[in-house]
């Protein structure tokens, strides 16, 4: 019989052929739940609800190593073609399918490192949230870089211009901050705000569900902060504005075409994002990512005139 006072959470991640970085997230997984449970009265119960999207490089069996106990860990085998949103809602929805009483789900990305105070920092956060506005709000914990630890790569933003899809990302100051748009690299999200907004828009198949998300929280009146301190490591694995102009200019058209429709990189969800959000930027966008594909010279060109 567990303790009155338990916290139980529903872990959540979605994996695809990257064994050495899911590995090295669920050790710090494993090694932070002991930590926190060590140092703390209130016990944190974890179950993991991992989709494996086709892995053949040995991650579940992997995975089944660090948490061997079948009650703990859950394999939900996808079809290889979930990606990251797709993923997430898949095992999402089997963790409600559960019934279990989970008091939070924790939304992981499997190529973070959790420092050992990763939930002691996102329940204080949310409590601090809850105290402030009497009711339970998102927490996204922050991440510095694997190598330089004084550099955030993920967490939360506020928005600069939301016509203009600019946003400012937030750096720890040792307090929780309100933010507009979060990261799911870590996010803990309390079961009241899944009764109220549910999961992942099923629009989203790769990527910006995340940002959705929280967009989606905002309007409906939810808090939506970032932890205090830093809560994981992990890298910043996207190109930066100009090697990723530069690439997408050597393409052919047929190879800009190609990129553009693979769901890492396509255009959809990004659309869905800004149709949702700024509908009337929307025709501005679509002639933007049209002359991107065909027209890239003109269009980074246009870019550059427009930032002067």
């Amino acid at each position: 019989m567990t303790a009155t006072n338990d916290i139980h959470i529903a872990i959540l991640l979605t994996c695809h052929n990257r064994q050495e970085k899911t590995t090295k997230c669920l050790y710090s997984l494993k090694t932070a739940l002991v930590n926190h449970n060590k140092q703390s009265k209130e016990k944190i119960i974890i179950e993991i609800f991992l989709t494996d999207d086709g892995c053949t490089d040995g991650t579940v069996e992997a995975a089944r190593n660090i948490f061997p106990n079948a009650s703990t860990l859950h394999i939900l085998h996808g079809n290889g073609n979930l990606y990251w949103a797709g993923g997430m809602r898949f095992c999402w929805k089997e963790a409600i399918k559960r019934n279990k009483e989970w008091n939070y789900y924790l939304l992981l990305n499997d190529d973070v490192e959790l420092m050992n105070s990763v939930f002691s920092e996102l329940l204080d956060a949310e409590q601090y949230e809850f105290s402030k506005y009497g009711i339970h709000g998102l927490v996204s914990g922050i991440t510095c870089d694997t190598i330089d630890c004084s550099k955030t790569t993920y967490g939360g933003s506020k928005w600069v211009n939301k016509l203009l899809f600019t946003m400012t990302l937030l750096n720890p100051t040792g307090e929780p901050q309100p933010c507009d748009i979060t990261n799911a690299n870590i996010l803990l999200v309390p079961t009241s705000i899944v009764s109220k907004i549910g999961i992942f828009h099923d629009k989203y198949q790769h990527s910006i569900a995340d940002y959705d998300y929280s967009n989606t929280a905002r309007i409906n009146q939810l808090p939506v902060f970032v932890t205090a301190n830093y809560c994981g490591r992990c890298a910043h694995d996207h190109n930066d504005y100009d090697t990723e102009a530069d690439k997408i200019k050597a393409m052919s058209l047929s190879e800009r075409k190609k990129y553009f429709n693979n769901p890492l990189h396509s255009n959809k969800d990004y659309m869905h994002f800004i149709r949702r959000i700024a509908p009337i930027r929307l025709p501005i966008v679509w002639t933007g990512r049209t002359l991107n594909v065909y027209f890239p010279n003109l269009y980074y060109t246009l870019k550059r005139i427009m930032k002067m």
